[in-house]
């Protein structure tokens, strides 16, 4: 009998022990079934945009690598898809997890066609995800190359093709001299834009670029390329040497380039204004060399520089209109002056006689 008892005792014991155990184990996964740990997943986005003209909004998406895994809400057969704009960080989720897993999923962003000017990150996060019996939740983001990742964040950025500098417009500056010199003169142009920091043709220094032509001919500063939208001035202009026997051009040109952004590729447009703002094609100077009617050279320079301050050259007034009308003007005062001594010279003669 007293074998019996304690038969019954042990058994007890045991069964006792048992439920205990199944109280441990058991019951963290009940309480963890009926109320799911959650999880948010933090992306960050960075973006640069030197024109600010472009759409900072980009498209993302979170998969799941395989099996029904729990998604956030909104969740298609492609997975979850959502936006970010410009330098902004945003949480997607939450991802409710009930059972104890390993989940796995990807993140990656969605370009279905690049568009020019854009730089996109092309990187795949790969996320796992576990679920404990205790209720905590960890997880791991990988990068590409299967290194461990402490944040997601992706980087894009947009700069538009920069203009093709085979189409711009390069205008000529033409020099003409007029008279006769020994040896052909050298002179010299300036081409300056209004800002340094603008873009200027190869050899420049300082927002300056110099040209020479010898004689009369053409020549040209050369051309460049842009790389970000905008309004650039520039002027053109002959460098005074001051050489004995010349007058100088004293016409000032214009350059407006207005560079815009034509969906990712800039395209320029060029104008060149004279004194007169008029658009021309190109950029003429004339300078005088020697003088009208006997004047010397140095003396028909300086009645030039004078009458510089009068109407311009530039492309439609040429000094030496000038300058031969006063020489004219002098020889008609010259013969003047001599007819009337000859006129009182006869006359005294005649009384006398």
């Amino acid at each position: 009998m007293l074998g019996i008892l304690k038969t019954k005792w042990k058994r007890a014991l045991c069964a006792a022990a048992a439920l205990a155990i199944a109280m441990i184990f058991v019951a963290p996964l009940a309480a963890y079934a009926e109320e799911p740990a959650q999880v948010m997943l933090t992306i960050k986005q960075s973006f640069s945009d030197p024109s600010d003209l472009a759409d900072a909004t980009f498209t993302y998406r979170l998969k799941p690598v395989e099996g029904d895994w729990p998604m956030p809400e909104g969740s298609t057969v492609e997975g979850y898809t959502f936006t970010i704009k410009g330098n902004e960080t945003v949480q997607i989720g939450p991802l409710d997890f009930s059972k104890q897993s390993i989940c796995r999923y990807e993140l990656f962003q969605v370009v279905n066609k690049e568009k020019y000017g854009y730089k996109y990150d092309k990187r795949m996060y790969t996320i796992e995800v576990w679920g404990h019996p205790n209720g905590d939740i960890k997880f791991v983001t990988y990068n590409d190359d299967g290194s461990k990742s402490y944040a997601i964040e992706f980087e894009n950025s947009y700069m538009p093709l920069p203009t093709n500098p085979k189409l711009m417009v390069d205008p000529p500056v033409k020099k003409t001299v007029t008279g006769s010199p020994a040896t052909p003169g050298t002179f010299t142009f300036r081409l300056e834009a209004r800002d340094p920091s603008f873009p200027m043709p190869s050899g420049s220094v300082g927002g300056v670029k110099t040209i020479t032509i010898k004689g009369s001919g053409e020549g040209e500063f050369g051309q460049w390329s842009y790389t970000e939208a905008g309004t650039y001035y520039y002027k053109v202009s002959e460098v005074n040497a001051g050489e004995s026997g010349y007058s100088y051009d004293t016409a000032v040109y214009t350059i407006t380039d207005t560079v815009r952004d034509d969906g990712g590729q800039l395209v320029l447009s060029r104008v060149v204004m004279n004194y007169a703002n008029k658009q021309v094609a190109s950029m003429t100077f004339i300078n005088k060399y020697g003088g009208a009617f006997g004047i010397p050279g140095d003396i028909a320079g300086g009645l030039a520089n004078q009458a510089g301050n009068g109407p311009k050259t530039g492309d439609d007034t040429n000094i030496t209109l000038y300058i031969v009308l006063i020489a004219i003007g002098g020889a008609v005062a010259i013969g003047a002056g001599i007819y009337l001594a000859v006129a009182r010279k006869r006359e005294k003669d005649a009384k006398q006689s």
